[in-house]
């Protein structure tokens, strides 16, 4: 079962930035896969930063750390600066078995829709 099956649609290239609150209002992980310069300068709030290598070892230990409060079975959004980085990670989170989509247009689809991007120090998951 797909994100957007979780959500009750079927995706196209993404989640929208409206899909994309709503999964997240219904628990998703917004995870972002940028540099960690990229993501120091703005993010979304609330969003993770991963490196993408890392999530080939072990998703969910790269996403989830070792918080003993994770929801592990969490659906996961990816977001980077435009949405192919991030693309491209949900597809191998979702070859990896995990509920994953990525946001359409990313970070500036997000900006473009007047949703706060913050700066903030790159905070690894450990």
């Amino acid at each position: 079962m797909g994100l957007m099956d979780f959500l009750g649609k079927r995706s196209e290239g993404g989640l929208s930035v409206d899909e994309t609150l709503m999964a997240l209002s219904k628990g998703a992980v917004l995870i972002d896969v940028r540099t960690p310069a990229e993501y120091e300068a703005g993010h979304a709030p609330g969003a993770r930063p991963v490196d993408p290598k890392e999530l080939r070892a072990n998703a969910l230990d790269a996403i989830h750390g070792d918080s003993p409060l994770a929801d592990r079975d969490a659906a996961v959004v990816v977001i980077c600066d435009n949405g192919l980085r991030s693309s491209l990670v949900a597809t191998q989170l979702r070859e990896q078995g995990l509920l994953a989509e990525s946001v359409a247009g990313g970070l500036r689809a997000w900006a473009k829709d007047g949703n706060p991007v913050i700066p903030g120090p790159y905070r690894g998951r450990r």
